[in-house]
């Protein structure tokens, strides 16, 4: 008797831990994930064409860097409200194809030898449905270590009276900034 007890205990409380134990599934951000690992990639390697042209960090945006033929032919560079004053060009974004992620490269004043690199990825379902994570784990593994670069994740979009990036951002926003130094 005591065998038949524990043997049925043994079978509620396994069906109880199989019907309760629910496992997100991880595979739509994961490929989300490895999306921004590539185009992490892609932006510092239209930089370093940039650079490798004859051209200098003090001067980089998006718009410089179609003039130049290094984006794809297939990215749409697109100006962020107002574009008359002389700083318009580091008002302009791009996105890759088949993605929501909006991208903001400027000059960083402070340092000649480095850029400003903004990600807005707040239009992303996928990367937004685990925001801190995503804006985390993409800052720290992908700005920090692939690019040896400076993670900051209170970054928010580009203020023009200071020709830099705002810090009023949260860890939750899914927009951070990313200083990479060449």
């Amino acid at each position: 008797m005591p065998y038949l007890v524990s043997s049925i205990i043994a079978i509620v409380t396994a069906l109880i831990l199989l019907l309760t134990r629910y496992e997100a599934d991880d595979s739509t951000i994961t490929s989300e994930l490895d999306r921004m690992k590539s185009m992490f990639i892609t932006m510092d390697g239209f930089v370093n064409t940039y650079i490798q042209s004859g051209e200098t960090l003090s001067s980089i945006n998006f718009e410089e860097l179609d003039k130049a033929s290094i984006l794809l032919s297939n990215m749409d560079i697109t100006p962020v409200a107002d574009t008359n004053s002389s700083t318009g060009e580091n008002k302009t974004t791009t996105k890759f194809p088949n993605s929501e992620v909006i991208w903001q490269i400027i000059p960083n004043i402070d340092d000649p030898s480095s850029y400003k690199l903004l990600v807005d990825m707040s239009k992303s379902s996928a990367l937004m449905s685990k925001a801190i994570f995503s804006e985390s784990f993409s800052g720290r593994e992908f700005c920090e270590k692939m690019l040896f670069g400076t993670f900051d994740q209170k970054g928010s979009e580009y203020v023009e009276a200071d020709e830099d990036f705002g810090s009023v951002g949260n860890e939750s926003d899914g927009i951070f900034v990313c200083i990479v130094f060449k």
